[in-house]
């Protein structure tokens, strides 16, 4: 568990850092992009993070899971690797070649450059994802979070550079047109920058392709695309759809508040770095049912205190990730999204049931279930009653999601959760939560001093496993 504890904070670094790094970037987009250009911005991202999704085809997760027997990892590692560099390579062809018919068909057809920028930072992502989980698996999370880092630093720097240093004529000259395209660019360059750095990695990488192999992969690996498609369905679609319904100033405001939210889920990223291999190599231990109960509760108690930190402190965060007031019509989507957040990554301790038994398939049905419950929801009532649609929505689906996994984890592999003690603190925030924002208007004092009885009552409450914990160490 210590083991665990080291490397989830090791890889909360390679994950939080860089994300930490592009929201305080929000702050520069937001001051220098207009509410309706950074629609594009939010649409796009949005976008990419589906094409991510159908690229990487659930290989990740299929790589730790075939890895777990040492003597096929390096075959595993070979057929994960060329399978995701071929499929890359076929969809960046088919946009290049096709790229104003996809410019015309999304709305972009005056900037179709976006799109061609779009598909060269999907291919070269994708190129690393077997290179970046083969770091994971062989337990170096130094290295994955260097690489991580190394990207997000030149990425700022190069939008920095973009917005205040080089002349507009120049950036003019390079086909940036708007600066709504400087974080574009600055994506790509880190993009092509991550591959150059998992160049080692990939020349590990032998000329090796087990068909047999790669048919039990896929087996095991679409459920998991679908089900992550689902997830990008419930993630984004929100921030998709709103552009084609609502008007574009709404939808940026809505788009830049989110990123608020996203300090929570940084939080949940950076405990799934960590967490998904450590399943994996638990899963023929004799006791690791009450290993993952233990994960999940303490998963679960740490990230409310976390939740509820953030919205305590909405106050100042948005000063200085949201600096343009024009957006704060959206702040009150923040508690919302980050409560979704926190049911979000207690559904992925709950998921662990369904690919430990290789039921991904049960796990693409309750995906897939959140996603037809953000999809229909957001067509009959984005229009009518605006953008906390979206946001409520999102805690729907999730804590839908959540549910589900649970009852059906239990019926087909019973783990000893302590569901009532989790349920009480959730529903316990969600209280403190409704204080904070509706009552006293994120009043910084009150909030804090709310965070602080909460995080109080949580430790005394788990008193005797701490001291249990103090004491083993």
């Amino acid at each position: 568990m210590k083991k665990l504890l080291n490397e989830t904070i090791i890889y909360g670094i390679g994950a939080i850092m860089p994300r930490i790094i592009v929201v305080l970037l929000n702050y520069l987009f937001i001051k220098n992009i207009n509410n309706s250009d950074f629609a594009i911005f939010t649409n796009l991202y949005a976008l990419i993070s589906f094409v991510n999704i159908v690229l990487s085809f659930g290989f990740e997760t299929a790589y730790f899971r075939f890895s777990s027997d040492k003597d096929n990892e390096q075959k595993v590692f070979n057929t994960s690797f060329w399978f995701l560099t071929g499929l890359s390579t076929v969809f960046l062809l088919l946009v290049l070649l096709f790229n104003q018919t996809i410019a015309n068909v999304f709305g972009y057809e005056k900037t179709p450059e976006f799109i061609k920028w779009f598909a060269w930072i999907a291919f070269f992502d994708n190129l690393l994802v077997i290179p970046l989980a083969w770091f994971r698996f062989h337990n170096k999370p130094l290295k994955y979070t260097a690489i991580r880092v190394i990207q997000a630093v030149f990425q700022s720097i190069f939008a920095i550079a973009l917005f205040l240093y080089i002349p507009q004529e120049f950036s003019f000259k390079l086909g940036l047109k708007e600066k709504v395209a400087y974080p574009f660019f600055s994506n790509l360059a880190a993009s092509c920058l991550g591959f150059i750095l998992v160049l080692p990695i990939i020349l590990k990488v032998k000329l090796q392709f087990s068909k047999d192999l790669f048919l039990q992969m896929i087996k095991y690996s679409w459920p998991v695309m679908i089900a992550g498609l689902a997830f990008m369905v419930n993630e984004n679609f929100d921030k998709f759809i709103q552009k084609f319904i609502i008007n574009d100033a709404e939808a940026g405001a809505y788009g830049g508040c989110y990123k608020m939210a996203v300090l929570m889920t940084l939080f949940v990223t950076a405990y799934r770095m960590g967490i998904e291999p450590f399943f994996f190599k638990q899963m023929q231990n004799k006791n690791a049912k009450l290993t993952y109960a233990k994960v999940t509760e303490y998963f679960s108690f740490f990230a409310s205190i976390v939740a509820l930190g953030i919205i305590a402190n909405v106050s100042w965060i948005k000063l200085l990730l949201v600096p343009n007031s024009s957006y704060w019509i959206a702040i009150n989507i923040i508690p919302i999204i980050v409560i979704a957040n926190l049911f979000f990554g207690i559904y992925y301790n709950l998921s662990t049931w369904y690919k430990v038994t290789d039921r991904t398939r049960v796990g693409t049905y309750i995906s897939w279930t959140g996603a037809i419950i953000t999809i229909i929801l957001n067509f009959l009532f984005l229009k009518k009653y605006g953008f906390m649609v979206s946001a409520w929505v999102t805690l729907v689906a999730y804590f839908v999601m959540m549910v589900l996994s649970y009852f059906l984890g239990q019926k087909y592999y019973p783990i000893p959760y302590r569901m009532k003690k989790i349920s009480f603190f959730i529903a316990l925030l969600a209280v403190f939560s409704y204080v904070i924002v509706e009552l006293f208007d994120y009043n910084f004092w009150i909030g804090n001093l709310l965070f602080l009885v909460y995080a109080g009552v949580l430790i005394y409450s788990e008193k005797e496993m701490l001291l249990s914990r103090i004491r083993k160490n």
